[in-house]
């Protein structure tokens, strides 16, 4: 949907997400979902969750 566009001109314009694993203790795994706004390369909101399913992303 992007087309490679990963500039956005106004705050709130374009949203982009990414899921990160992390393993901890005794290899147990924790996944974080943030949310980037493009115009300035700031956080939106994240979720750390304990598995990589669709509602760590959706949330």
């Amino acid at each position: 949907m992007l087309n490679r566009k990963f500039h956005a001109k106004v705050p709130n314009e374009k949203w982009v997400t990414d899921v990160t694993e992390f393993m901890y203790g005794n290899g147990q795994k924790a996944y974080l979902s943030a949310i980037l706004d493009l115009h300035d390369k700031t956080i939106v909101s994240y979720v750390l969750g304990h598995s990589n399913n669709n509602p760590l992303v959706f949330l």
